[in-house]
């Protein structure tokens, strides 16, 4: 993947992470809700393959609108798939920080141990995964649109037939 493309893809990523943050009533500002990809790529840089922006800055800490004490990490590990040393260390941090919620955007997934790790850790540290391919697109945005279909008269007594033809059927059983 060029650097164009990943850049875009950590833009949208970040984007949709910030909206999830918002949504769950953590205070994003409307900068970074509105941030374009010119602004992310100032802010970050624009040459993944060369280490700008890694992964690891994209990290986030956002504090609770109701409950400032209520912070929640978002961390985006470098590493594709993510072991239980990655998830030891953002607990380490965590704890060091005393904070207890945390979201992990992975690029394809976890170790069965790092996953295992997730569900030792609760309810004392609540971990949640992503896959980054999940978060490319804000499905909240976004609404499933019905195409009413007109049914012609034709079509609805070919329904009642068949509807008809099943119960017959049942009944014979």
């Amino acid at each position: 993947m060029d650097d164009e493309e990943e850049t875009y893809r950590l833009w949208k990523i970040r984007k949709t992470i910030m909206q999830l943050c918002h949504d769950r009533g953590y205070l994003v500002t409307q900068d970074e809700l509105d941030q374009t990809l010119h602004e992310f790529r100032g802010q970050f840089g624009d040459r993944p393959s060369e280490g700008r922006p890694r992964r690891t800055d994209l990290t986030v800490l956002v504090a609770h609108n109701d409950d400032p004490t209520d912070q929640m990490f978002v961390f985006f590990p470098e590493e594709t798939k993510v072991g239980i040393k990655t998830i030891k260390m953002y607990c380490q941090r965590m704890q060091e920080e005393n904070i207890t919620r945390a979201i992990i955007v992975v690029q394809t997934g976890m170790t069965p141990s790092a996953k295992q790790s997730l569900v030792d850790m609760a309810p004392k540290y609540i971990l949640e995964q992503f896959l980054q391919q999940e978060l490319l697109i804000n499905i909240t945005e976004h609404e499933v649109r019905r195409f009413p279909r007109i049914v012609t008269h034709y079509m609805q007594q070919e329904i009642f037939l068949s509807l008809f033809i099943c119960q017959i059927k049942n009944k014979k059983k």
